[in-house]
């Protein structure tokens, strides 16, 4: 339905994106809840070298992203995801989520969430959603078993592949972990801080899930 240009190479999650682009993802973004957990782990993440933490106002956890530049989808395509988006999520009723404890992976801190089988859910219904709608399968899961990420590690400073001792610090914090109820998701263009540390963005469309 969308024509898509000759794009460059897709980057790796991690990597810089090319120059001047920004992308649609759908995040989970109604994580008040998670936000003093959050805080919980800070004093680790202070103390990791090469670490950066994640502002309150954008932990998000990742469902699905559209690989291409967001300026490459016009506007009768984007209203076309936004309406295949809310249809296929209205099939899924909302559900519990525990988010928690923290992981320390060789790129970012991430708090990791549990069970996997609606969310997964989630994440492919949104993908073929995407898929359907924008030339190129271009869509993409959130890497993983679903995650929120509390800290990036600039492209400059690269992986930390000595991690185990993070882990061990991470496990003593307590509670560590909280249950939320997911109701929605929400249709985002994602903008990558020039060093890939720091992912911000705007706000297009709410896709609400079923009753």
């Amino acid at each position: 339905m969308n024509t898509t240009a000759h794009q460059p190479e897709v980057p790796r999650s991690g990597q810089r994106w090319p120059e001047g682009w920004t992308k649609l993802h759908v995040y989970l973004t109604d994580l008040d809840q998670v936000k003093a957990v959050a805080e919980s782990y800070r004093d680790v993440i202070d103390r990791t070298d090469g670490d950066r933490p994640v502002p309150h106002e954008w932990l998000h956890a990742t469902v699905a992203s559209v690989e291409c530049d967001a300026a490459d989808i016009d506007e009768d395509t984007r209203q076309c995801l936004i309406e295949r988006l809310r249809e296929s999520a209205a099939a899924i009723p909302a559900f519990p989520l525990t988010i928690g404890p923290a992981l320390a992976a060789t790129g970012a801190i991430m708090l990791d969430t549990f069970p996997d089988n609606q969310f997964e859910r989630l994440k492919n219904a949104c993908v073929a959603s995407i898929d359907a709608v924008v030339a190129g399968r271009v869509a993409r899961p959130g890497g993983g078993p679903g995650h929120v990420s509390l800290s990036y590690r600039s492209d400059e400073v690269g992986v930390d592949r000595q991690r185990g001792a993070i882990q061990n610090r991470l496990r003593d914090v307590r509670p560590g972990r909280t249950e939320i109820t997911v109701t929605g998701v929400d249709l985002v263009r994602v903008i990558q801080a020039e060093d890939a540390s720091t992912y911000t963005w705007e706000h297009i469309a709410r896709i609400p899930l079923g009753a």
